[in-house]
């Protein structure tokens, strides 16, 4: 049964094993200004652990009181096993969208490693399908480049997925760099990657057959997204217009 509390702060710990692989100083600086002007609106969940507490869900919530050098904190207090905490956080912070992907799927992978839980009951538990589920762990296996884009949000799991297959590092690089700094959909980074592919196999073709090697220097063609229409624009080609957020809108709306 639930107990709700006000706990001394020196006795709740953080997640022995956060979601989070990142928390932003800046979020919890606005946060605790929050709570020092308006309060606590939302108790954080905690179980027992010995003769402490261990924070299950409102991590962010416990970094900010100590920011404001609080002594006390709401709290609804739990009896879970380390499974059942595992789970309850872990579908708090992805059903309520808290998460990246990367975070995502290392809390699935958690689930079935740590906790024991099937693919299907992780399903249950998620309510989302066992293909979109062992897609986000398979996330782990790309290359650490577009690990480290989809962390920091820069890219879609999407598009990190259409440009895994580059496997040359610098040219991966390359497409990654120009993906983040002009935008990118699906669609375009498939593009790049079939690109790549082509290159790939007329070089081959060309070593094979003892012709001239097609240099990776050459022009390529490049893509960025047309903002109207979402569709795939080779890079020089796009005209530049300076219109207010309403007449862009507008635009779209009238395609």
């Amino acid at each position: 049964m639930d107990q709700f509390k006000i706990l001394p702060l020196d006795k709740v710990d953080e997640p022995v094993i956060p979601d989070r692989l990142f928390i932003d100083p800046e979020y919890i600086k606005e946060l605790s200004e929050s709570i020092a002007e308006s309060g606590l609106m939302n108790a954080i969940l905690v179980r027992p652990v010995n003769d402490r507490y261990e924070v299950v869900f409102g991590h962010r919530r416990l970094l900010a009181h100590r920011l404001l050098d609080l002594k006390e904190i709401k709290a609804t207090v739990r009896d879970l096993s380390d499974a059942d905490a595992a789970i309850l956080r872990a579908t708090e912070n992805i059903q309520q969208e808290k998460l990246t992907s990367i975070e995502e799927a290392y809390a699935y992978k958690r689930l079935k490693e740590k906790c024991g839980l099937s693919w299907e009951q992780i399903s249950k538990r998620m309510g989302k399908s066992i293909g979109v589920i062992r897609r986000r762990v398979d996330l782990l296996k790309m290359p650490p480049s577009l690990q480290e884009a989809l962390q920091a949000r820069k890219i879609s799991a999407a598009v990190a997925e259409e440009l895994w297959p580059i496997s040359d590092k610098t040219s991966l690089s390359y497409y990654l760099s120009f993906a983040i700094d002009n935008g990118c959909t699906k669609e375009i980074a498939r593009s790049w990657a079939n690109e790549w592919k082509n290159n790939q196999r007329r070089e081959s073709d060309a070593g094979a057959q003892g012709g001239e090697e097609v240099s990776p220097y050459q022009p390529k063609p490049y893509y960025l997204t047309c903002d109207v229409c979402n569709s795939a624009v080779e890079l020089g080609q796009e005209v530049t217009q300076r219109i207010c957020k309403a007449c862009h809108g507008i635009i779209k709306q009238n395609m």
